[in-house]
């Protein structure tokens, strides 16, 4: 629960500070109702308690909340501690701090959105089919339902994974004969070559020796002249008495050396240059293309592998079309349970919408819930809530405003979490008993629940357990608590205007004090 707020330098407002913590109020919970003139900046100051949990463009120099919640901040990399300490600072940019701890704007909102529900005008979404599900679930406590749940959400993201991939392979399939026939191509091309790692390397010092030939047969006849002294340097080692073993040694490598010069000469003229210079123009026109031989060799194992796949796509399909059908089949064995469950779950949450609707002085409404043939994340349901068959979307402002009540109070009953509540104008165009009604539901769920809200109307008011004015002057605006003798004074100008008439004071302190309820 939201304990205490500080905006500095906002909008129109110099400095905010608001207290929400009472010892009476357990977590700082209840009913926290803003009322002042049309203008004077309620709205603005709601926005402006929202922009500190990332829900709108920080507008305050610096802006702070201290926060009660059971929240496990080292979940987001955050320093756990007693209280949780928003704090926004504009200067060039905006920063976003939780416990002095820089953080972005978006894990601000993540961690809002744990303890936080904002209700806007007019506001649609909690009417959507997927969190009216979402309600039903949580109003169904078997264990069981939960274990088919979590199946049916694994198997469906498996589902679409499938089905992307049977998606994609089809789409391959349609384009798979032009792209063999373009692969074949290709492989070809490379297959005619036929080039072996390091063969370009080999061929050039071929080449570059067949250029020498002619010389290394000429230096190999002038060297074998050294045999013709080889007697005389042996008469002289001995007449010496030197060892003659290291020339002897000596003359035998060179006569190898020769031997090998003239073998690797005899071979070289085997060769035929022509050929040799062709398949070097071969092995170039890869190498220009790829890069180099190995880089060649590589596309053509990658193209390879391309078409083999693609010339095993009709047996790589119906694999999965058999996968497919049979998480198909499965999903739909456990959407219709979760159907079944749901349906009562549903009767149970409309016999409580009813109840509330009731108080609020509406006609029933009927929870819809249809089991359709399009798969969804969480089963096979459409769900939509029905106001004497009329459209949500086509009811009066006011009529939706209590709706939105009754939905509310009804699925907060199942919701265990501590919620602080942010409810802008809930009770606008709606009569003297409608507001009043509005205002009853809303002190019930303060029980439970922090509760934000902006009125015009004097029933709302009276049931605040903590009363904020807002006013504005000279283009200032301005926001205290006020004290029982304030609140009689602001819920008598609600209800008369600036001349507040001894029957309207009267009928404020009727109200504060629970009468004409």
């Amino acid at each position: 629960m939201i304990e205490r707020v500080y905006l500095k330098e906002y909008v129109t407002f110099e400095e905010v500070e608001l207290e929400f913590s009472e010892v009476e109020m357990e977590f700082s919970k209840g009913l926290i109702v803003f009322t002042g003139p049309s203008g004077a900046g309620k709205s603005v100051l709601m926005r402006g308690i929202l922009s500190i949990f990332g829900y709108f463009d920080v507008n305050a120099k610096i802006s702070e909340a201290v926060v009660d919640n059971d929240i496990n901040l080292e979940e987001y990399g955050i320093e756990n501690d007693e209280v949780i300490i928003f704090k926004q600072i504009k200067k060039n940019k905006n920063r976003y701090f939780i416990n002095n701890q820089a953080v972005s704007k978006k894990i601000v909102r993540t961690i809002a959105d744990t303890f936080i529900d904002y209700l806007s005008l007019r506001e649609i979404k909690e009417f959507e089919s997927e969190n009216i599900i979402k309600v039903l679930d949580e109003m169904i406590k078997e264990k069981d339902y939960y274990v088919k749940l979590l199946e049916y959400k694994n198997l469906f993201k498996k589902y679409n994974l499938i089905k992307n991939e049977l998606k994609n392979l089809k789409e391959k399939e349609k384009n798979a004969i032009e792209r063999m026939e373009f692969l074949k191509y290709e492989l070809n091309k490379i297959e005619t070559i036929n080039p072996k790692e390091g063969e370009f390397e080999e061929l050039m010092k071929i080449k570059k020796d067949l250029s020498r030939i002619e010389k290394i047969k000429e230096k190999a006849a002038e060297t074998e002249r050294i045999f013709d002294f080889e007697n005389s340097v042996y008469e002289f080692l001995d007449m010496i008495e030197e060892d003659s073993e290291f020339f002897s040694n000596a003359m035998n490598e060179l006569r190898i050396a020769i031997d090998k010069a003239n073998e690797k000469a005899e071979y070289l003229q085997t060769i035929d240059i022509e050929e040799i210079l062709n398949r070097l123009s071969d092995l170039q026109e890869l190498i220009r293309r790829f890069g180099s031989l190995e880089e060649s060799l590589r596309y053509y194992n990658e193209k390879k592998k391309e078409l083999e796949k693609l010339e095993n796509l009709t047996f790589e399909k119906e694999n999965l079309e058999k996968e497919l059908k049979e998480i198909t089949s499965k999903l739909n064995e456990i959407a219709v349970y979760l159907h079944e469950e749901r349906k009562k779950a549903a009767k149970r949450f409309e016999e409580k919408l009813n109840l509330y609707l009731s108080k609020l002085y509406m006609p029933d409404a009927k929870v819809k819930l249809e089991l359709v043939d399009e798969f969804f994340e969480s089963g096979k349901n459409r769900a939509e809530i029905v106001v004497n068959d009329i459209d949500i979307n086509t009811i009066s402002t006011g009529e939706f405003n209590r709706l939105r009540v009754a939905l509310l109070a009804s699925k907060l009953e199942y919701d265990d979490e501590e919620k602080t509540l942010f409810l802008d104008e809930i009770d606008a165009n709606l009569s003297g008993e409608e507001s009043m009604s509005v205002a009853n539901v809303l002190k019930y769920l303060s029980q439970k629940y922090q509760i934000f809200a902006i009125s015009h109307q004097p029933q709302l008011a009276s049931k605040a357990d903590k009363h904020f004015l807002v006013t504005k002057d000279k283009n200032k605006s301005f926001v205290k608590e006020l004290s029982n003798k304030e609140r009689i004074e602001e819920i008598a100008r609600i209800i008369g205007g600036k001349e507040k008439s001894q029957k309207a004071l009267e009928y404020a302190k009727e109200l504060l004090r629970g009468e004409n309820v």
